[in-house]
């Protein structure tokens, strides 16, 4: 029997070894091989952690096993027979954290991906640098952080901005991209930081600083884009920021996904973000803390998803009473058969889909 201070120990020292295996390239493999890409080892490309051993390989990928069960393939299974993403193009995820892996169980097959949301990207954890001190911190934190995600299915924004602020353990957000891209199977091509250019209105490649990011993600012969953008949401910035706030009109003119968003477009702090989605997104795939209703409505026929009472406790009971009305009165709910947001409980758990211009039946 293993002590649990022996057991700790045992974690930390196989998750480090583990990582610096997966988060460099192999030492033995060829320069053109491993240029710009994370691979297992010299010409494997890497799939998930294959290199963890003992406890941590254990941990690690029993919870990827779990949350694959009770939330990964349901919600891939509900949304090939629901939001039938056809592929390609682009889908918007505002207030994304770092949620990679729900974008692509949910809308497989994108070109692009765009994630919004206020934390800095940062560089990739840079391990082999790592003093040893530092080294045991961060595969400690990165296993716990790793643990939590697969049983919340969301990412705490507390635990973000606790992220950034920690200098003895900090993970950052491009890491965890990375860590979601490998364990969906995708080759992680390149990374580099990026920056809007006003007058082209896109993001482009840039040398630093690294606040927001591009992943070129490769899955056999299919390439994918990956583009985490550090923006301030709220009316106080997008208000005094042409660029970004164009930047944001023109990438709503495609299928917009909302989770776990607080409830903060439903508030009068963020009616730029609000008004730009409800004219321009050609789809709204969301959970009850995304567009209000009533909102949402104007955008075409919406469909509903699971039950919903009231919010989450954390927030205030009387946001989407509407939502709620609409529940209630409708002959047509469609059971949701996962939970991936602040309600869990079938009774509570929600989602709605609206499609642009369509008219209820």
């Amino acid at each position: 029997m293993i002590s649990g201070s022996k057991r700790f120990f045992l974690v930390s020292l196989v998750l480090a070894w583990s990582a610096l295996a997966v988060l460099i390239p192999h030492a033995g493999a060829s320069a053109e091989v491993i240029e710009g890409r994370y691979y297992a080892d010299g010409d494997k490309p890497a799939q998930g952690f294959p290199y963890l051993q003992g406890a941590a390989r254990v941990q690690a990928e029993q919870a990827w096993v779990y949350y694959q069960k009770t939330m990964g393939q349901p919600m891939s299974q509900w949304a090939s027979a629901e939001i039938r993403f056809p592929g390609e193009g682009t889908v918007l995820y505002p207030f994304s954290g770092p949620d990679l892996v729900t974008l692509l169980q949910l809308f497989p097959n994108a070109g692009r991906y765009v994630m919004v949301a206020n934390q800095f990207a940062g560089e990739p954890a840079a391990v082999a640098t790592m003093s040893k001190v530092r080294l045991q911190n961060f595969q400690v934190k990165f296993l716990r952080e790793w643990l939590k995600f697969t049983r919340l299915g969301f990412f705490r924004t507390d635990d973000l901005n606790d992220d950034q602020r920690d200098q003895k353990g900090q993970i950052g957000v491009t890491t965890i991209l990375i860590a979601f891209a490998l364990f969906a199977g995708y080759d992680v091509v390149d990374v580099h930081p990026i920056v809007l250019e006003p007058q082209a209105g896109q993001f482009v490649r840039a040398s630093g600083p690294w606040k927001s990011v591009r992943l070129v993600l490769r899955k056999g012969d299919v390439s994918t884009t990956v583009d985490y953008v550090s923006i301030d949401l709220s009316d106080g910035f997008l208000k005094q920021n042409q660029g970004a706030r164009e930047w944001l009109a023109n990438m709503s003119r495609n299928p917009v996904f909302l989770k776990a968003a607080s409830h903060l477009l439903q508030m009068a702090s963020f009616t730029v973000l609000r008004d730009i989605l409800a004219e321009r997104a050609t789809m709204v795939v969301q959970d009850e803390t995304g567009l209000d209703y009533s909102v949402l409505s104007r955008i075409g026929n919406v469909e509903l998803y699971g039950n919903f009472l009231f919010p989450h406790e954390l927030f205030n009971r009387n946001r989407q009473a509407s939502l709620a009305a609409a529940y209630k009165a409708s002959k047509i709910v469609k059971p949701l058969p996962f939970g991936f947001s602040y309600n869990k409980t079938n009774e509570r758990r929600s989602e709605q889909i609206v499609r642009r211009g369509t008219i209820a039946q």
